[in-house]
């Protein structure tokens, strides 16, 4: 299903977050004056009591049915996150006098808290000019006509006798040492850290340490495993070690959202190649069905095709030895021990 979007900021990272397993709650708040709203049964009869009322809180589908001109924006929040759907994604309807002219939407989201107990989280607010007693914002009909129409687009890329385009592969480009926070980013097919993120679980692994041992002395990087492991329990996930002795047949890959494998990499000053080696973060993960090689030292994504593919390269990497595969995955498919498979 295609869903359409005008209002709602940030619907495909709101969906990625979600196919990640990292999106715990999502709230949507939309404020205007009173005369822009269209309601029906028992909330037709509500009336504000003072500059700013909230009408409604509680979940989506318990708004639908009475305001259903006014509730787009959170119907397409539910739809974009179905772990949490219409049931739990959160709707705040607002009556505020100040807002005659004017929509204003913010939206929430949280995922699980990480070691320090501190939660990811995310807020947007987008104010957007509207006729006084509109349902529609200026700019919500223009931004949900792209929408449609670059849908439009997809869909008759796969009609009969089209050729289907090919898949949106996110794949960051190396830069410094900053490996282990590309392949963080591409196997989560989103930009969710950076260096200054990296830099602060550093701080909260070793807090009172001068010479930090989890990065590089110099401030470039060349972060080691235990910040990869932190950062994803940070979004609720885990990383889970590969035992090398095991057949990759046991591998279950469905109940895996991606792989971070470690692996010896050269080093080189210009054309010289040096005596040295550094180790190297590379993610791999499926889009669409087909899975991809996302080192970040590629120039882009480099496809492995099905699960068949996917083993053999990741078996050509264990072979060639020095190789440590992290198998990522939700905390309930750790729990359940479900990303090996026995039989």
């Amino acid at each position: 299903m295609f869903v359409a979007r005008g209002a709602l900021w940030g619907t495909e990272d709101i969906s990625r977050l979600d196919a990640a397993g990292g999106l715990q709650s999502l709230r949507v708040t939309m404020a205007t004056h009173p005369d822009g709203f269209r309601l029906e049964g028992p909330l037709a009869t509500t009336h504000s009591t003072g500059p700013r009322t909230v009408l409604y809180e509680g979940p989506v589908r318990g708004l639908c049915p009475f305001a259903p001109r006014n509730s787009n924006t959170m119907a397409a929040a539910a739809l974009a996150a179905p772990s949490l759907g219409f049931d739990n994604v959160i709707g705040v309807l607002v009556a505020d006098l100040s807002l005659a002219d004017m929509h204003v939407v913010d939206v929430e989201l949280r995922g699980p808290p990480g070691p320090t107990g501190r939660n990811f989280a995310v807020h947007t607010h987008r104010e957007n000019p509207a006729e006084p007693g509109a349902v529609t914002g200026s700019a919500t009909v223009a931004a949900f006509w792209r929408s449609l129409l670059a849908g439009a687009e997809g869909s008759m890329s796969q009609a009969p006798g089209a050729r289907p385009s090919p898949p949106s592969v996110y794949h960051e480009r190396q830069r410094l040492e900053l490996c282990a926070v590309h392949a963080l980013n591409n196997v989560l097919q989103q930009q969710l850290f950076s260096q200054e993120a990296a830099d602060e679980i550093c701080k909260r692994l070793a807090p009172d340490s001068r010479l930090n041992p989890h990065r590089s002395l110099l401030g470039t990087g060349n972060y080691d495993v235990n910040v990869i492991m932190a950062a994803l329990q940070g979004l609720g996930l885990a990383a889970v070690w590969w035992d090398r002795r095991r057949p990759l047949s046991q591998l279950a890959l469905p109940q895996v959202l991606g792989l971070i494998l470690n692996l010896p990499s050269p080093v080189s000053l210009g054309l010289l190649s040096l005596p040295l080696r550094r180790r190297h973060w590379v993610a791999l993960r499926q889009v669409d069905g087909i899975y991809y090689n996302l080192d970040s030292k590629l120039r882009a994504p480099e496809a492995l095709g099905d699960e068949d593919g996917v083993r053999a390269f990741v078996a050509a990497a264990l072979a060639r030895g020095l190789c440590e595969v992290l198998l990522v995955v939700t905390k309930e498919v750790e729990e359940k021990g479900c990303w090996l498979q026995t039989d």
